[in-house]
């Protein structure tokens, strides 16, 4: 019986360190699952995609680019974990026909773009996105005209762009995550996730204190992808001036049923 029991463990065991391999083996696939092919700034009147040329360390970058009406900000905009831009159509066209500039990069990997995306590739491209301001129509403005807005992954990012520029408008969080193996342990709770992520960690509740801009965070009650409470515990974790919008039943991508939208602008209108 005890022979039995301990081959049964052994065998759970094995079975156990073979999904972590497997996970281990294929966890960029499931951090980064974008749609390969490109996208077109359809529907979004005066979005013009402009190209920053490859560098040796850095693939070509495309960015989606339009300039705001009279004196209101860009919406430096880093999109989700999956598809490509053009999935975000509906929350860009907000921001344009209300009048707001864009600015928004194809992350590496996808939209048909070359290269292999890390978080540090995409912190590294949306780098280089700010410093060619001056070279992109529309985008020429100074940092309190930045307002910098991150859906699910992209709440990384975001966070990440905020904290390192100093005197920007704003920072706008959707269904964001303190870290995103905070978000990988929720959806796969057996597994270690943050130690198998050791180098994608998008630790945006390390850096949130730094921000002092005015912050807003979207959340649904019913997000299963990143937890409501990964969102609340990233909002405890800033300073004010802040605002925390829950959504009953809204889960992770459907919060424009819910009014986020409107709330975003409302937002952005206040400031």
């Amino acid at each position: 019986m005890k022979k039995w029991l301990v081959r049964l463990l052994i065998l759970a065991a094995c079975v156990y360190l073979g999904i972590i391999a497997l996970f281990l083996a294929n966890r960029h696939d499931l951090i980064y699952p974008f749609r390969a092919f490109p996208a077109q700034p359809v529907d979004l009147p005066g979005v013009k995609p402009v190209y920053l040329p490859a560098t040796d360390a850095a693939p070509e970058l495309e960015i989606w680019v339009k300039a705001p009406r009279g004196d209101k900000p860009v919406i430096v905009y880093f999109m989700g974990y999956a598809g490509n831009l053009a999935l975000n159509i509906t929350r860009l066209k907000e921001f344009v026909l209300n009048g707001y500039g864009l600015a928004a990069m194809t992350y590496r990997g996808g939209g048909g773009r070359p290269g292999n995306p890390t978080e540090q590739g995409l912190k590294s491209d949306a780098r280089r996105m700010l410093a060619a301001r001056r070279d992109l129509p529309g985008f020429d403005l100074p940092n309190d005209r930045l307002v910098f807005y991150g859906t699910s992954l992209g709440s990384g990012l975001a966070t990440a762009m905020a904290a390192e520029v100093e005197g920007e408008a704003a920072l706008i969080l959707e269904t964001p995550f303190t870290r995103l193996c905070d978000a990988a342990e929720a959806a796969y709770p057996l597994l270690p996730a943050c130690l198998a992520m050791w180098d994608e960690h998008y630790a945006s509740v390390d850096i949130i204190a730094t921000i002092d801009a005015p912050l807003l965070i979207l959340h649904g009650t019913a997000d299963v992808t990143v937890p409501h409470r990964l969102g609340q515990a990233l909002f405890d974790a800033a300073q004010e001036p802040k605002r925390f919008i829950s959504y009953p039943g809204g889960r992770h991508n459907d919060l424009r049923l819910f009014g986020a939208g409107q709330d975003a602008i409302a937002f952005l209108e206040g400031l």
